[in-house]
């Protein structure tokens, strides 16, 4: 949720060490390989960010898939394999929103959520998701 929330809101930082926090990223990345990590995290932040995102106008799966060279050549560990049936699903709900034309209200939908998430992790009860 934390990565989420930071792509929204372009914090690089954050991306890079909820990154490493989670298994993304190993902390001895190339600047290159960072680079086009955050960029991809920031992209699919793109519609939390905007009030109305426009998923038939987007470029998304496009612009992820310029990326997919530099982090494959890159990349020192896998994603967490949990990860794999949530990208899939992005990647689904991305396509049919597009396909659809889809106009979504996603930062609002995604704010609502953000103030009422609570983390699972004990160390993290008395942590403000602000």
């Amino acid at each position: 949720m934390r990565i989420i929330k930071a792509s929204a809101d372009g914090d690089r930082q954050t991306i890079l060490e909820g990154s490493r926090d989670i298994g993304f990223l190993t902390g001895y990345e190339t600047k290159v390989m960072e680079d086009a990590h955050c960029d991809a995290v920031e992209i699919l932040g793109e519609a939390y960010s905007q009030e109305i995102f426009d998923f038939g106008s987007q470029s998304t799966t496009a612009r992820i898939h310029n990326l997919i060279p530099v982090m494959v050549k890159h990349r020192l560990t896998p994603p967490p394999e949990e990860t794999y049936s949530l990208h899939r699903k992005m990647s689904g709900t991305f396509l049919l929103c597009a396909k659809l034309g889809g106009q979504v209200p996603c930062r609002d939908l995604f704010q609502e959520i953000w103030s009422n998430y609570k983390y699972g992790d004990a160390s993290d009860d008395n942590v403000s998701p602000v």
